[in-house]
């Protein structure tokens, strides 16, 4: 009888030593829910940009091209709606003098919802239907991306996910200048 208690009893501080490990794996695969939401904040410049390229055309509506930053935003993009989300729930955003917004998508119905959903009429904005503009006077195939236009040439180009992080590199960038 003693054999089998203490049978018994090893099998259950083996079972409790394996069920420890499977919660320790299990909390190792699970992702923390704090770093979860956190986005990326790198600013990367955008490859295959045409730096010194003349914007010939420009939108009605949009901010001097002597001295603008657009953000180019797709309806269609997920990281473009975190992008919106930010500028719309920010207050401190609507104070960013310079910056007008491109919309590309794929029709302007589209467009005008994707500035009404996220209330981003305070921008000036461009809803580029089929991107067409964004390609051929930017240079610009991806998104979110930022480019910055002075005296009507295409000065800087950048890929990024946080508007603050974005907003702190430019700053950076005109004091070095």
């Amino acid at each position: 009888m003693l054999v089998v208690f203490g049978f018994a009893l090893l099998v259950m501080a083996a079972a409790i030593v394996v069920l420890f490990a499977m919660f320790g794996e299990l909390a190792s695969r699970v992702p923390d829910p704090a770093s979860a939401h956190r986005r990326d904040t790198r600013v990367e410049p955008l490859e295959d940009a045409q730096i010194g390229r003349a914007v010939d055309v420009w939108p009605t509506g949009m901010p001097d091209s002597g001295d603008a930053t657009l953000l180019v935003l797709s309806t269609s993009c997920e990281s473009c709606r975190d992008v919106a989300t930010q500028l719309s729930s920010d207050p401190g955003h609507s104070d960013w003098e310079g910056v007008g917004l491109v919309i590309s998508t794929a029709g302007r119905q589209t467009g005008e919802s994707f500035i009404a959903d996220f209330d981003l009429q305070g921008f000036p904005h461009f809803v580029d239907e089929g991107g067409d503009w964004s390609r051929e006077e930017l240079g610009v195939q991806q998104s979110p991306t930022a480019v910055v236009v002075r005296s009507g040439l295409l000065a800087s180009a950048y890929v990024f996910n946080d508007v603050s992080s974005l907003r702190s590199n430019l700053q950076q960038q005109k004091e070095v200048v």
